[in-house]
Parts: structure tokens; sequence; C-alpha cells
């Protein structure tokens, strides 16, 4: 059975509820490892997996929805996460920066200039609509 987000959402209540209830000291080693698995499902990459799990369930193995469909709405989940990765860049770029403003240096500017040439969720949906558009020799 595929997990959803509601299902994780559920699932990060009760664990709350649960870590609530733990007030012993011979809790706390259980209550710390509860919330390293909390801290895991309300993390990015874990809601982007559920969104790529989502996508391939309702939209890629949907026989009922056209090419151009699927195109669309490849797309649209590229462009959620492309705006989720900039402003985490973006907020990344200014805690770097903090630290070398507060102590004089002012850094190279180097760390990110070998992500020019990395590949974006756009250019792999451009590719997978060349893939998916174009027919393959039988």
């Amino acid at each position: 059975m595929p997990v959803k987000k509601k299902d994780t959402d559920r699932a990060l209540v009760l664990l709350e509820e649960y870590c609530k209830k733990l007030r012993k000291p011979e809790e706390q080693q259980l209550k710390k490892a509860i919330r390293k698995v909390m801290g895991i499902f309300k993390s990015s990459l874990f809601q982007a997996l559920l969104d790529i799990q989502e996508f391939y369930e309702v939209t890629l193995l949907n026989s009922q929805k056209s090419y151009e469909q699927k195109i669309e709405e490849a797309n649209q989940v590229a462009e959620k996460w492309e705006k989720t990765a900039s402003a985490t860049d973006h907020e990344n770029l200014q805690k770097k920066q903090e630290p070398a403003a507060s102590n004089g240096s002012e850094g190279s500017g180097q760390r990110g200039e070998h992500n020019k040439e990395k590949p974006t969720s756009e250019n792999y949906v451009v590719d997978m609509k060349t893939k998916c558009t174009t027919k393959q020799p039988s």
C-alpha cells in the first residue's frame, strides 16, 4: 500500500502525542530517537519523495491521461520543487554569509560556482518530454 502525505501527517501527530507521554528519565532516549524520526518525516527530502511517489502513481501510471497532461503535471511538480530548492538555497547562502560577515572575511564566492553546470529538474523534464514524445523504432 502506498504511503500518502496525509498518512505521514497523521503519523507525525501520533508520534508527537506519544512523545508528550514520555516523561520518565529512562524514557528520554526513546523520546530523542522518536524526535529524530519526526525530523526526517518533516524534511524536504522526505516530502519530495512522497511527492514523487504520488506523481508516479496518480499521473504516470494513469492510462487515461494523455502524454500532454502528464508533461504538464510533470512540469508543475518540477516547478514546485525548484521554488522550494531555490528558497532553501537562498536561506543557506544567507546562513553561510552571516558568519563570514561577522568575522570580517569576505568569502571567495567560489562555493556555488561548480554548480553552474548542474542539470536542473527543468532540464530533466525537457529531456523527459523529448523521450515521451519521440517514438522509438521497433
